[in-house]
């Protein structure tokens, strides 16, 4: 079992293809000797997270986020036929179904329950569709949690885990860390998030209903995490925030994937274990 360092929990943000980076990250904070005792994440970050958490480090953890079979299990061919329904909005919640990705990350976990992870804890942010709360989940099929929180409307269908319905946890909660502000057992919390450099993705000279959409969940998620991180300080926690600037990820090629991972490693080798 993994020794932990104690007292400290890790938030990873959701991002665009992020888990290439927060692999880095994770990696890069263990080469500086830090080993968060829990960890939490949104959609890439409830990716990678989960894969660390379920033992998978160093070069395991870097092997399985850049192999281009796990960016490829998000997609499927029934894209074709549930696009006229997601363009009209008559029905299909989203293009893809999230299955492929579910048998892909069940072998890399070994279908293993979220609430059997252990040094470091994990816990995984999803949005319930039906209740349109964010939750904050310890227990369930790892797997189907994961993707689940990756569920960006209009990308990933809604996800069925049981009886409920869920959508990506970046919605509400970006960077999952309030749930440890009256813990205890946590006085230091490290928050990893990402940004892309700008005109590092496709260039659009017009403005769209995309850009206005982004816009509003970017704006909407940035004052959360301000008021999350302000009462974090009331709450007398230690907050490490870092944000590491990558280019934009492909979605179709690995273009930029080794680049995403190296930064986050570097971010994450530069914490100093004494908080200076």
């Amino acid at each position: 079992m993994q020794q932990v360092t104690p007292g400290l929990a890790v938030a990873l943000g959701s991002s665009f293809l992020g888990y290439y980076c927060h692999a880095g990250f994770l990696n890069g904070l263990a080469a500086a000797g830090l080993h968060p005792a829990k960890v939490a994440g949104s959609s890439a970050g409830a990716l990678t997270g989960s894969l660390y958490a379920a033992g998978l480090r160093g070069d395991a953890l870097k092997t399985a986020v850049l192999d281009p079979a796990l960016r490829w299990s998000f997609f499927d061919w029934g894209s074709v036929f549930r696009l006229p329904g997601v363009l009209s909005v008559f029905w299909s919640s989203g293009l893809f179904s999230g299955k492929r990705a579910i048998k892909r990350l069940q072998r890399l976990v070994d279908a293993r329950d979220l609430s059997s992870l252990e040094s470091p804890t994990m816990e995984i942010a999803v949005t319930d569709a039906i209740s349109h709360r964010p939750e904050i989940l310890r227990s369930g099929p790892l797997a189907e949690l994961i993707v689940a929180s990756c569920a960006v409307p209009g990308m990933l269908t809604i996800q069925r885990v049981g009886e409920k319905r869920y959508i990506d946890g970046g919605v509400a909660c970006e960077a999952p860390f309030e749930q440890w502000l009256d813990d205890p057992a946590i006085d230091t919390i490290i928050i990893h998030r990402i940004r892309h450099e700008p005109n590092s993705g496709p260039t659009v000279n017009w403005e769209t209903v995309a850009t206005s959409i982004g816009s509003a969940h970017h704006a909407v998620c940035n004052e959360l995490h301000r008021h999350r991180i302000e009462l974090a300080r009331v709450k007398g926690k230690r907050v490490i925030e870092l944000i590491t600037i990558t280019p934009m990820p492909s979605l179709i090629t690995q273009n930029g994937a080794p680049r995403c991972y190296d930064l986050g490693y570097e971010a994450g080798r530069m914490v100093s274990p004494s908080w200076e």
